[in-house]
């Protein structure tokens, strides 16, 4: 009898052992090692620089434009062209398992990736606030969510509220010599507002159609351009334009407070060089 009680006794034991491991298995913290071992391409050097600030991997990345560098780690990886023209033959080629498009532009060839059956997802960078969320995603995502949490902060970018504000036209000029307006629903002119000035183009989306007389009566007191494509020749139809005698008697050009918001430090969508567009701002609007 005694024998049979110390065998249950031991038998007890060893359940509860068991027992006990299962629930810290159960319990334990797990990290999906298929996530973070994906093959993964890019398409726009702001996402190389957030991937890069956050330490993931990656198979494939753009080509980087004139003023741009892409991030050391990832020099000698296949480059995919740029993200307004993706080569898609070579992201294919790659095999990856994700593939990241800027999502202001993703309709032009997201349907060529469903057709090559290429896995794909939208990033946001529209305005900074776009941007922090996807740093946090990307961090929950790749199990970086302290490094995303450090990108973050330094992406943080205080709302100044000065005495007097100023007026600020953005213009966005095209090859050809269209131009457009922008608002406080694009980038740039998320970045004037926290500065502290007042953007004076008006509507829902971040750039509209110009209307000179429209312009003439908001009373920039600075101007600050920018281009979208081919600078050389977008920056000298500026100067044409502001020669007009419609544009010689606005505040910000008889003043001479016109700028250029160049690249690599400005661009149309949000990126890590934002301090830096948002301190140059907030220099030009002290003037």
């Amino acid at each position: 009898m005694r024998k049979q009680q110390k065998v249950l006794a031991i038998l007890l034991v060893i359940l509860l052992i068991i027992s006990a491991g299962w629930v810290w298995l159960m319990m334990r913290p797990t990290h999906d090692t298929t996530t973070t071992s994906k093959r993964i391409v890019v398409t726009t050097n702001a996402q190389a620089q957030i991937f890069n600030k956050l330490d993931i991997p990656l198979v494939g990345v753009p080509t980087p434009g004139d003023q741009q560098s892409l991030p050391k780690q990832y020099r000698d990886l296949p480059q995919v062209g740029n993200h307004v023209a993706p080569n898609l033959e070579k992201i294919g080629q790659l095999k990856p398992d994700l593939v990241y498009l800027d999502a202001a532009i993703a309709s032009d060839y997201q349907q060529k990736l469903d057709s090559d059956d290429i896995k794909h997802q939208q990033l946001k960078f529209d305005t900074l606030s776009d941007l922090k969320s996807t740093v946090t995603s990307l961090g929950k995502t790749y199990h970086k969510d302290a490094a995303a949490k450090k990108l973050n902060q330094s992406l943080s970018l205080p709302q100044q509220h000065p005495k007097k504000q100023q007026n600020v036209l953005l213009l966005m000029g095209m090859p050809g010599g269209s131009f457009l307006v922008g608002t406080k629903h694009s980038y740039v002119g998320d970045l004037i507002n926290r500065a502290g000035g007042h953007v004076v183009g008006s509507g829902s989306s971040p750039f509209v159609s110009m209307n000179a007389e429209q312009v003439a009566q908001s009373q920039p007191t600075v101007i600050i351009t920018m281009a979208h494509a081919m600078p050389d020749s977008v920056f000298k139809n500026f100067d044409s334009l502001f020669k007009q005698s419609t544009w010689q008697n606005v505040p910000a050009v008889k003043e001479g407070q016109v700028y250029r918001a160049e690249e690599p430090k400005f661009s149309m969508t949000a990126n890590l060089n934002a301090p830096e567009a948002y301190q140059k701002i907030r220099n030009w609007l002290k003037k």
